[in-house]
């Protein structure tokens, strides 16, 4: 659970971005944390642990303070991703719902040295703190170059509206030398294999809340792609996931600092 301060401090800001509450939160977390001066391992670990738990409970909590609701308290019977969408939407997920955030979860946690993560190094090369170096990972994260794929690929899949416009669709935008969310790695010039994870679990998803339009939109508009493999520009994991963030129910503005 959070202190009620930071409850409160996420009342007053509430009307701000998500990642912004988030980036204010965990900074303000510091003078609450008993530990934030020690550096060592053990309460490095320690602390990163708080932080893991922490995080969602800010995001979810300022989701319902927001929308004007009470915030709901974790439950310590559920685990991390069905905890988070407990607390975020207020009702208790299904086991297919928990099941599957959590694998998103699991691969989102393969980040290697990106724009975030080295921010959040080079804050804590400085011998900083840890909470100091996570704001810095965070802020690193809101920018459009960085953050916000999940979030465009289904603002796309929106503005397709249906599999048969997906064609004309992407067609329109690489003639004009636009670029299609969800597409290529700096990393990996094969398919992403997180995104083989996600893909299947996205189109159950989508059979079973009776939506299974997103899943053939996506998959259309990935079929369209398959030329561009030949250049390293496959699918990535933000494709999948943000279809399967929109069918549990989460706000499109939370996609980034999920």
């Amino acid at each position: 659970e959070l202190p009620t301060d930071i409850l409160e401090i996420i009342d007053k800001v509430k009307a701000g971005h998500p990642m912004d509450v988030l980036r204010t939160a965990v900074s303000a977390l510091s003078a609450f944390d008993p530990e934030t001066l020690d550096n060592s391992i053990e309460a490095t670990t320690r602390k990163g642990l708080r932080l893991t738990a922490q995080a969602p409970t800010i995001v979810a909590a300022h989701n319902m303070i927001r929308n004007g609701k009470t915030p709901v308290k974790p439950n310590p019977e559920l685990n991390h991703a069905g905890n988070f969408l407990y607390m975020l939407l207020g009702k208790e997920p299904s086991k297919e719902e928990a099941h599957i955030l959590d694998v998103d979860f699991i691969l989102h946690a393969e980040h290697g040295s990106n724009a975030s993560a080295f921010a959040a190094r080079v804050a804590a090369s400085t011998i900083s703190d840890l909470h100091s170096a996570v704001v810095a990972g965070i802020g690193t994260l809101k920018g459009p170059a960085h953050g916000g794929a999940a979030e465009a690929v289904m603002v796309m899949a929106e503005a397709v509206g249906s599999p048969e416009n997906a064609e004309s669709y992407v067609r329109n935008i690489l003639d004009s030398r636009g670029r299609i969310m969800g597409f290529g790695h700096r990393v990996y010039k094969a398919e992403d294999p997180r995104a083989r994870h996600l893909r299947e679990r996205a189109k159950n998803l989508g059979e079973s809340s009776g939506q299974p339009h997103w899943f053939q939109i996506l998959n259309k508009i990935q079929e369209v792609m398959t030329p561009y493999q030949r250049r390293g520009i496959y699918v990535n994991v933000d494709f999948f996931a943000g279809a399967i963030y929109y069918l549990l129910g989460i706000p499109e503005d939370i996609f980034i600092p999920m």
